[in-house]
């Protein structure tokens, strides 16, 4: 049933150059559980304290399931298909999850190292040839995550540019609807052929682990691990390429943290969770979840089919956790507790290789341009205003 009118309407609206959400701060003084609606003034629940945040992400009671059936609520649109690992539920999603996560094990990350190491030196070598002011946007973290990704599934060199403008052109702030649906179709179908080649010839890559017999002895069919592919890259250019940016941001307007990092460059490990647990990348935290039974949230009552959503950039900010939560500190300890990359069986299955990704540039950049500030006045960047946060540019001197 709709709700009145003095309800909040969530997504909540604000200025996207503020790093964190205003709104659920606000609502998480008042308690751990908040009532919303959405823009169709259907009701959700919003989870706001780091104990309910977690509790709906391991709770098996909050379902993905449920949330992902057809005329199930939805925040913002999206394209609901079977056989997608974040719309099952275990224990369906188990068996596709041990599939999937072999190829970010540990093991196989930490192996990405050197690569990425290398390639991060060859943008920055190209940015200092460019001289400032350079856009560390361009040079940086846009290229950077596409240019991992196309290492992962085995994308041949000759066709990284057109990987990656099928990739950046879907994204949601980046193009109209049309030329988003028809890259998504030019992308569908080169995954298509790269997955029919990896049949035959297996190489090194995520493509070819998918397709190998998993835990159960059984290999994934084409259509499944086509139809997870395409979130997980544009999830994957997506997410880190913001994070990327956004951490730039605050500690170039946080520059004692900087300078810390480039007295202390071992500190970016730490630097890294801590920037995580204090940005505000997507306005609307973890994906929606509906209850499948009664279930008590922090507290709060809740019947069986309520539609539920996780803010993690609240809990990342709840101070029951994290002291002084507004503040950036790199050397802060218990960092590792952010719910940035979720928690339960749906934690991101690319966390190590985000986290990888980005110790791997931010430490580049603090040993090889101590002096990097903005060339610009911060004030001034322009802002995307979609669901994800970051700045178009990111203009730099040294």
């Amino acid at each position: 049933m709709p709700l009145s009118d003095g309800c909040p309407v969530f997504p909540f609206l604000q200025d996207p150059s503020v790093d964190h959400g205003i709104r659920g701060s606000v609502l998480l003084a008042k308690g751990p559980v908040a009532t919303a609606a959405m823009a169709d003034g259907t009701p959700v629940q919003l989870a706001l304290s780091h104990r309910a945040v977690r509790q709906v992400l391991v709770d098996p009671r909050f379902s993905r399931a449920e949330a992902s059936r057809p005329g199930a609520p939805s925040v913002v649109p999206f394209h609901r298909q079977s056989g997608l690992l974040h719309a099952l539920d275990p224990p369906e999603h188990t068996a596709l999850r041990a599939h999937i996560g072999r190829a970010f094990t540990s093991r196989t990350v930490e192996r990405l190292r050197p690569e990425i190491e290398g390639l991060v030196a060859r943008m920055l070598d190209a940015m200092e040839a460019a001289g400032p002011p350079a856009d560390v946007v361009a040079h940086l973290s846009a290229p950077l995550p596409v240019k991992v990704l196309c290492r992962l599934l085995g994308v041949p060199y000759e066709d990284h540019a057109a990987f990656r403008g099928w990739i950046e052109t879907i994204l949601p702030a980046s193009a109209a609807a049309g030329q988003a649906a028809e890259a998504a179709e030019q992308l569908t179908a080169y995954l298509a052929g790269l997955i029919g080649t990896k049949r035959r010839a297996p190489g090194d890559d995520l493509i070819s682990t998918l397709l190998a017999p998993g835990p159960d002895g059984l290999p994934l069919d084409d259509a499944t691990v086509l139809a997870n592919l395409t979130p997980v890259l544009v999830a994957g250019h997506d997410t880190t390429h913001n994070q990327l940016s956004n951490s730039l941001v605050a500690l170039f307007t946080h520059r004692e943290q900087w300078e810390l990092l480039v007295r202390r460059p071992e500190l970016v490990p730490r630097a890294v969770d801590e920037l995580l647990r204090h940005q505000l990348l997507s306005r609307i935290g973890m994906l929606m979840r509906v209850t499948t039974a009664p279930v008590d949230l922090a507290g709060v009552p809740l019947p069986a089919g309520t539609a539920v959503m996780a803010l993690s950039d609240v809990a990342n900010r709840d101070p029951a956790v994290f002291p002084d939560p507004d503040r950036i500190d790199v050397r802060r300890r218990g960092t590792g507790k952010h719910l940035a990359f979720g928690a339960g069986p749906h934690y991101c299955p690319g966390g190590r290789l985000a986290r990888l990704e980005l110790s791997v540039a931010l430490l580049a950049l603090v040993r090889r341009f101590p002096g990097l500030r903005p060339a610009v006045p911060v004030a001034e960047l322009r802002w995307k205003d979609g669901i994800m946060r970051g700045p178009w540019q990111l203009p730099v001197t040294w």
